[in-house]
């Protein structure tokens, strides 16, 4: 059976999560400013921008008139909703963090682990894989020794995170899709 799909290294088995769908995949931000093209498809961000430069769609390559761009009120609003729920989730977990934090300060000393005297203490055990970055933040690929030369420098995106702290992130130039543990990465 020949495949006749347009991007034959995508996974058809596995759905796209609610984010990835709402949001502009070059750019990474949510779909805010969402625009139907007269061929029916929706896009925003720099997509919309990619599409009215060639006045041709990019998912089905039909001409596009820019006078007859519709907004997508229900795409708009969609993205909104979960931007708003992404938000007060982050908030929600920082204010967690803090919390916790100010805990762990008035903790009685005699039970505070010293890091002097070389006792770790179960924290670190415990703490797992850190995961400083968030999906859909830009970063800068500063690299290490294994990571190739032509993406140190680039500006990405975090498309999704992966185990381990590792992520897959989307080369904002290129479009190009790379895996690179968080060592390798530095916010903007």
């Amino acid at each position: 059976m020949e495949c006749i799909c347009r991007y034959p290294r995508i996974n058809l088995n596995k759905d796209p999560s609610l984010r990835s769908v709402l949001s502009d995949p070059l750019s990474g931000a949510f779909l805010e400013d969402a625009m139907v093209v007269s061929c029916g498809h929706s896009f925003g961000g720099l997509m919309l921008r990619k599409v009215i430069e060639t006045s041709r769609c990019t998912l089905c390559s039909a001409e596009i008139e820019t006078r007859s761009l519709v907004p997508n009120l229900a795409l708009r609003a969609a993205a909104a909703a979960v931007k708003q729920e992404d938000d007060r989730r982050l908030f929600h977990n920082s204010t967690i963090r803090k919390r916790r934090k100010e805990l762990g300060d008035q903790m009685d000393p005699s039970r505070r682990p010293n890091r002097e005297n070389g006792d770790v203490g179960d924290d670190a055990i415990n703490r797992g894989v850190q995961y400083p970055f968030s999906v859909n933040e830009k970063v800068i690929i500063k690299g290490n020794r294994r990571t190739p030369e032509k993406f140190v420098g680039k500006e990405a995106v975090i498309t999704s995170q992966c185990l381990n702290g590792w992520y897959l992130l989307k080369i904002i130039g290129s479009g190009e899709n790379v895996r690179l543990q968080y060592r390798s990465l530095r916010k903007i």
